[in-house]
């Protein structure tokens, strides 16, 4: 009798762009007249960057992350169950797909020829609220079938909104600039007001931030057939 195991995704980050936030942009809409906070306004806008990732899924710029998983879901079949949905929308690119073979050889899911001819295709969806992207053999092409052992199958992927401040969605800036603000009005994670009361990040940016993480989020469960793990599935799995 065969099973079908759940395989969990888990996903490390390679490179990321810097800067996702204007540092005049920023200052201009937190009143900064002088340059004595260029430096700590630098820092407030990598905050609000990774704050934004960490609570969204998003990231505003271009970052090379590798999505690994200890097999290929429904390895030897074709068709929507052998798509992989990749993490952190809008997703830009693949640039590879490799696995570990019987003998523990890292091989590329490709032709190996000149020029090269990639055995996967992508779909990336696009817009602000874009849903996350996917990967899968092109047409006539299955998975391999990948050793058992953990991480030996690694999707390279790029993803992001843009690769300068400039092609942020605007919401989006707007969401950091309330953040650097804060950071800016609040120089603590809370602020004692008048009556005793404590003042804490403003739930109305949380409220902003909801449409892009809920969009971000994975409905999917990616399975295997009599594979050696079971796993649990969050929306998006680990990532560091």
């Amino acid at each position: 009798m065969s099973h079908h195991h759940a395989l969990d995704i888990t996903d490390t980050l390679v490179s990321a762009l810097e800067g996702a936030l204007d540092l005049d942009y920023a200052k201009n809409h937190i009143r900064s007249l002088t340059d004595a906070d260029d430096n700590l306004i630098a820092i407030w806008i990598e905050a609000a960057t990774s704050y934004f990732f960490e609570q969204t899924g998003r990231s505003p710029l271009t970052q090379t992350r590798i999505a690994l998983l200890d097999q290929f879901p429904f390895y030897g079949v074709s068709a929507s169950c052998a798509r992989i949905e990749l993490p952190h929308p809008p997703l830009q690119s693949v640039t590879n797909v490799q696995y570990l073979d019987a003998n523990g050889v890292l091989r590329s899911f490709n032709d190996g020829g000149s020029p090269l001819t990639n055995y996967f295709t992508y779909t990336a969806p696009v817009g602000d609220y874009a849903a996350c992207g996917t990967v899968e053999p092109i047409y006539g092409m299955t998975w391999p079938q990948a050793r058992c052992q953990t991480g030996s199958v690694r999707i390279t992927y790029t993803c992001g909104y843009a690769s300068d401040a400039d092609g942020v969605p605007p919401l989006i800036r707007n969401i950091l600039c309330f953040l650097v603000a804060h950071f800016d009005q609040f120089r603590s994670a809370v602020h004692e007001a008048r009556r005793g009361q404590v003042l804490e990040l403003p739930y109305g940016i949380e409220t902003l931030m909801d449409a892009f993480k809920f969009t971000a989020q994975s409905t999917q469960i990616l399975r295997v057939h009599g594979g050696w793990h079971s796993y649990a599935v969050g929306p998006w799995g680990p990532w560091v």
